[in-house]
């Protein structure tokens, strides 16, 4: 007699995938709820040993302090990115967009999901498709106006 358990390799992997994936999530209370009841039901006659405990309560308390680190660090990126952009407020930008190189007069600064944008004639701009910057000459609006041709810097000397 001939038994097909091709599925069973499967249905193990899954399994395995998912209970890692679930304590990986656990919040502190929810690890603490399990410690308390894993106490609770120890065998009186191995008990766990008491420095095995302590290495599991500061896992716990080493992963909650590196969560704490990067939330911080993420806003302080963030705000770091919107603090740097904002130096382009009032100046000329080229970027890249679907039709080629437009440039523009920056008006403003935000964060969007994809990271820093510039408002550049209305336009959200990120300011990872900018291309070049420069002053936009007194009086002049580049908004919108498209780029062509090249640019070309010139550097003095004080003798």
């Amino acid at each position: 007699m001939t038994m097909a358990v091709g599925g069973i390799g499967a249905s193990a992997a899954g399994a395995t995938t998912s209970a890692s994936g679930g304590l990986a999530s656990l919040t502190a209370n929810e690890f603490l709820n399990l410690l308390v009841t894993e106490l609770q039901n120890q065998n009186p006659l191995s008990p766990m040993d008491p420095s095995q405990m302590v290495s599991q309560t500061s896992s716990l308390s080493e992963v909650e302090l590196l969560s704490t680190i990067q939330s911080a660090l993420t806003q302080m990126a963030s705000s770091q990115g919107i603090l740097s952009a904002s130096s382009l407020i009032g100046q000329s930008v080229t970027y890249q967009d679907g039709s080629g190189e437009v440039a523009g007069q920056v008006s403003g600064v935000g964060q969007s999901a994809n990271g820093v944008v510039l408002d550049v004639g209305g336009q959200s701009v990120p300011i990872a498709n900018v291309i070049a910057v420069g002053m936009v000459p007194s009086g002049a609006s580049a908004t919108g106006s498209t780029q062509t041709g090249s640019t070309t810097s010139t550097t003095g000397s004080v003798g």
